[in-house]
């Protein structure tokens, strides 16, 4: 693990290595007033207890927030349940750059005008508000407004006048998970969210942390490049009378004929050519995938994009949405970016992937993550474990991606996805980060950063 930092990472990739991380996201509490069902509190075996930190253990974050651009104060939990959080910020603003931002997301039920004047005193500039639903009939949208939007909108007045109160610029953004049966609502939140003043939409796809959240994600986890190949070999095996979806009737059936042969010589062609240009091909994924876009879905989920999209550049809303499928090469915005995750506990990890302990669903298969973790800013000075050799070269192995693209691997869920049988060492190609299969890297999720 312990490799030499090349010249060239350092150069390509500075912030990753500089003194201190660029961004720092500090999990303030894992409490929440909340239960929702897309949550990974409440993900079968997850070890995340209800915690608080301290305001003297974010308080060692000091010399680390002198360098910090950006700065969000949220995790798993609620931020404002905690008690401390305007102090926390007010303490920040005081050290971070001038141009340095503070911000948060929350379910924004918590608010009240003095909290609102509070927070936007002490510095925090950057508020975004949960809004997955407008219909309180949904049964799988969680509408944080409760029985109406009306609460929300009043936050949303709260926090615009707290900002001309205060002469500040207050940059409001609400955040939608994109899920199977709420992201047709999606034009309609953004038309909503102008209305509140909102200037910036984050949507992310949701990561199915319980078992029947799995028919909710959009996301499909196949690369552009490997739906081209397959996209080419399914129109030639059909010239030749062919279907690839029969490949895996083919497979267990015993037994041997001239058209199962020919199949497979064309299987086998295909997989030849996506060797060659290097790009990862999961066939039965590609094939799944195809008979559900011919269900009329994913035509439906293009045209929401582009509405969604027309009615936010109308608007005039920054709207952040995700690809609909996996990017052509991983790539990890945490790590490149100089980030640093702080959990409740004080626990430094390195990405929103490994900083806690749950089961998550991803590829039709249940998935054990165990927490990474580098050190604790309670017993350990924070620049000693951003700058030690476990971390920083752990850094460096992820940026360097020779790692498999796991969602596009034939022979996923292996053990090492599965994560079960034991600790995870190095993958199928010898490294030893585990972010072959990481839905960030893919792009699928996005969060405040």
């Amino acid at each position: 693990m312990q490799k030499q930092i090349s010249d060239s990472l350092s150069n390509d990739f500075p912030a990753a290595f500089e003194k201190y991380p660029a961004r720092l996201q500090v999990e303030v509490t894992t409490r929440c007033n909340m239960h929702c069902s897309m949550c990974v509190k409440y993900a079968p075996e997850s070890d995340i207890p209800e915690t608080d930190l301290s305001l003297d253990d974010f308080k060692k974050l000091g010399p680390a927030l002198e360098n910090c651009e950006k700065l969000v104060l949220n995790g798993i939990g609620e931020p404002l349940l905690h008690p401390d959080l305007a102090a926390m910020a007010a303490f920040a603003r005081k050290r971070m750059p001038e141009n340095g931002s503070i911000g948060f997301q929350t379910n924004g039920l918590l608010f009240t005008e003095y909290r609102v004047q509070e927070l936007v005193a002490a510095g925090v500039d950057t508020f975004c508000i949960s809004v997955d639903s407008l219909d309180p009939s949904s049964t799988t949208g969680e509408l944080h407004g409760q029985s109406s939007t009306d609460r929300l909108a009043r936050t949303f007045a709260m926090l615009r006048q707290a900002g001309q109160k205060a002469g500040k610029r207050v940059r409001l953004g609400a955040e939608f998970v994109l899920m199977a049966e709420t992201y047709a609502q999606l034009p309609g939140v953004i038309r909503w969210a102008a209305e509140q003043g909102v200037e910036f939409m984050l949507c992310s796809h949701v990561l199915a942390y319980d078992q029947s959240l799995q028919n909710q994600s959009l996301f499909n986890p196949n690369t552009s490049d490997a739906l081209e190949i397959y996209e080419k070999w399914k129109h030639i095996a059909r010239d030749k009378g062919q279907d690839l979806q029969n490949y895996f009737s083919f497979v267990w059936n015993p037994g041997r004929n001239k058209k199962r042969e020919q199949l497979f010589d064309l299987i086998r062609e295909m997989r030849a050519e996506a060797e060659s240009r290097g790009v990862w091909l999961n066939l039965r994924s590609l094939a799944d995938w195809d008979r559900r876009g011919n269900t009329g879905e994913h035509r439906q989920l293009r045209e929401v994009y582009a509405r969604s999209e027309k009615s936010a550049a109308e608007l005039g809303v920054n709207l952040h949405l995700p690809p609909l499928m996996a990017a052509n090469e991983l790539s990890c915005s945490f790590v490149e970016n100089g980030t640093a995750f702080i959990t409740s506990s004080g626990d430094v990890s390195p990405c929103q992937f490994l900083w806690h302990t749950c089961t998550c669903f991803m590829d039709g298969s249940e998935k054990l993550l165990r927490q990474k973790h580098f050190g604790n800013i309670s017993g350990r000075d924070f620049s000693e474990i951003w700058g030690s050799k476990d971390y920083s070269g752990f850094r460096a192995e992820v940026l360097r991606y020779e790692y498999p693209y796991c969602s596009n691997c034939p022979m996923v869920p292996c053990d090492d996805i599965i994560g079960r049988s034991n600790e995870f060492e190095c993958d199928c190609l010898g490294v030893e980060v585990p972010c072959g299969h990481c839905p960030w890297a893919m792009g699928g999720l996005q969060c405040l950063m």
